[in-house]
């Protein structure tokens, strides 16, 4: 991502119920210097795996091309971003994971072993899957394998969400689950280690962690064990803050008997009302909660 020199960057935040602008400055480390939101009407934007996603494009367009005209009456914008990175739901994607041997596969063949890995999740023809994949070598002191993490939806509807950043006359630089995002935005200590939790009592190493995104009242997952994902769900009915604390046992349950793990500090990231709920539940669970804030989270989507 490192082409806008000290120009501004553009991050679109998109949930179920709202949209978010942020513009940032700077290479590497990226500094907010402006950030607004705007809620969507009942029923613009419908979250899943079947397209189409945008039901009422005329609405969440003018919404958003009110957005950046307020941010360009405030001296912002001055030119067009080369490309825009999208925050999406998390119920849009699905991700998959497979231990393999030897070396990494060739880009032609990681992405047809991407695709084929998500066939039994999305609903569409394997030809209408579109993927990303990465290889994660075995955590030092694991016997295990190295894996091959895909991550990809159904292309219509990923189609759909990229159309609305070209029809404001931009590209989409890349697509970001909200759980991804807000994992990447996680404060690190100097030596690129995650912080651990600074709660009194609680000897975590911030190695096992659990996200939670709700996107505007749509709800997002990921668990990862030292920064490799081995979780990801999303809800499909919006999950208040207060609800939360039903969730978190079968979250428990899954990391203990599949995982061999516990979870260790819970991340958080959703407006205030949401957050401040969540964490009272997170509480009464007795897990270790932090939370980030949504601007925070678009920010570092933004950084290299």
């Amino acid at each position: 991502m490192g082409l806008f020199s000290s120009n501004e960057r553009v991050a679109i935040g998109i949930g179920a119920r709202g949209v978010h602008l942020l513009i940032g400055r700077g290479n590497g480390r990226v500094k907010q210097v402006h950030s607004a939101s705007a809620a969507l009407p009942d029923g613009a934007l419908r979250v899943g795996l079947h397209a189409p996603a945008i039901t009422d494009r005329e609405a969440v367009l003018e919404i958003l091309r009110q957005l950046v005209t307020d941010a360009r009456g405030e001296g912002l914008l001055r030119r067009t971003p080369e490309v825009v990175t999208v925050l999406v739901p998390d119920g849009v994607f699905k991700m998959s994971a497979v231990p393999i041997e030897g070396e990494a596969p060739k880009r032609v063949e990681g992405d047809r072993m991407a695709r084929w890995m998500l066939r039994d999740l999305l609903p569409v023809p394997e030809s209408d899957i579109r993927a990303s994949w990465s290889v994660f070598d075995a955590p030092e002191g694991e016997a295990t394998a190295s894996s091959l993490l895909s991550l990809g939806g159904t292309e219509a509807v990923l189609a759909d969400y990229e159309s609305l950043v070209a029809d404001l006359g931009w590209t989409t630089g890349r697509l970001v689950p909200w759980s991804f995002a807000t994992a990447a935005a996680r404060p690190t200590d100097a030596n690129g280690a995650v912080a651990a939790s600074h709660d009194a009592g609680v000897a975590d190493t911030g190695q096992r962690d659990l996200i939670l995104c709700d996107a505007d009242g749509a709800l997002g997952a990921l668990f990862q064990i030292d920064d490799l994902p081995r979780l990801h769900r999303s809800w499909r009915s919006p999950v208040a803050g207060e609800q939360v604390a039903e969730e978190l046992p079968s979250l428990r349950r899954y990391v203990n008997d599949h995982l061999e793990t516990s979870i260790g500090t819970v991340w958080l990231c959703g407006d205030a009302s949401w957050t401040r709920a969540a964490s009272l539940a997170c509480e009464r669970g007795q897990v270790a909660a932090r939370v980030l804030s949504q601007e925070a989270v678009l920010c570092a989507a933004l950084e290299d």
